[in-house]
């Protein structure tokens, strides 16, 4: 099967038909017994960014979008610890365990962070 499979792909491979890379962020939160209390996951892919909340022990995952402008060199003073940083806010939602949300025309070095509770917004 394991052959097929790989004659398959070498074979779509020759007439163009491969799939676009992607990139995947998982974000994951066990609590003491191992349990999930959160567990997200999201996926880059031809520009369109699906988010995706597995689990979470409140309910729902609540995402904070953002983009960050650091000075190339910290002000005199400045902590070098990214302190100095500038966040912007792209985008926030909401999403109950089970749901997913597609953004798209996110700019190029966006981020993103997941939190259980709105608070959580890694501010």
């Amino acid at each position: 099967m394991h052959v097929l499979t790989a004659l398959l792909s070498c074979l779509l491979s020759l007439f163009g038909l491969t799939s676009q890379p992607s990139t995947t962020s998982i974000t994951r939160v066990a609590g003491t017994s191992g349990d999930a209390t959160l567990f997200s996951k999201t996926t880059l892919a031809d520009g369109v960014a699906t988010f995706e909340c597995f689990a979470s022990a409140s309910g729902g995952c609540h995402y904070r979008i953002y983009q960050e402008d650091c000075a190339a060199v910290p002000a005199a003073g400045a902590a070098a610890d990214g302190s100095a940083c500038r966040r912007q806010t792209l985008d926030t939602f909401a999403l109950q365990v089970g749901q997913q949300h597609r953004v798209e025309g996110l700019p190029a070095g966006f981020r993103h962070c997941v939190g259980q509770a709105q608070a959580d917004h890694c501010d």
